[in-house]
């Protein structure tokens, strides 16, 4: 299957796939960054392929791994791990605004039907934003591995500026 077919599968699907009862005795990371830039640059990066992968950073992944696809209202995210093994995670969006961005996170693969939600608050001025993530729905067992993604990812963003 080719990454564009693959990602017009995820086009589009509505918030109400992700219902409260796959949220509720999941757990939350939350994460907050202050960078140093308007909130429109931020969002720019946060929300165009071409940027995704200056600031995404998963850990145990090989440098320069990272792939992005974009489609119209979602993105794959592809990279190797260091036992070279291949991961792949799926954001569809829900809502992108200035300052405000939702979308669903689902690990991609066949008969994976867990999706968690990943939601983005942009608070700011003129030269300095704060980023605010909070990611709900996660399975114990990954907590601590998206607390140190999402830690590393919006620092590595703050870098950029």
């Amino acid at each position: 299957m080719s990454t564009s077919n693959l990602v017009a599968r995820y086009e589009r699907l509505p918030l109400h796939r992700l219902n409260s009862a796959k949220v509720e005795g999941r757990t939350v990371v939350t994460v907050e960054e202050s960078v140093n830039a308007d909130r429109d640059r931020i969002f720019q990066v946060l929300t165009v392929a071409e940027y995704i992968d200056a600031w995404f950073s998963a850990p145990g992944s090989a440098a320069g791994s990272t792939e992005i696809t974009a489609g119209p209202d979602c993105f794959l995210v592809k990279y190797l791990l260091l036992n070279g093994l291949e991961e792949r995670f799926v954001g569809s969006y829900k809502i992108v605004r200035r300052s405000k961005i939702y979308f669903t996170w689902s690990r991609d693969g066949f008969g994976n039907p867990s999706s968690s939600l990943v939601k983005i608050r942009l608070v700011g001025d003129f030269g300095r934003t704060t980023v605010h993530l909070m990611h709900l729905g996660l399975p114990r067992s990954e907590q601590s591995h998206y607390k140190l993604l999402w830690e590393a990812s919006l620092r590595r963003l703050a870098s950029l500026f």
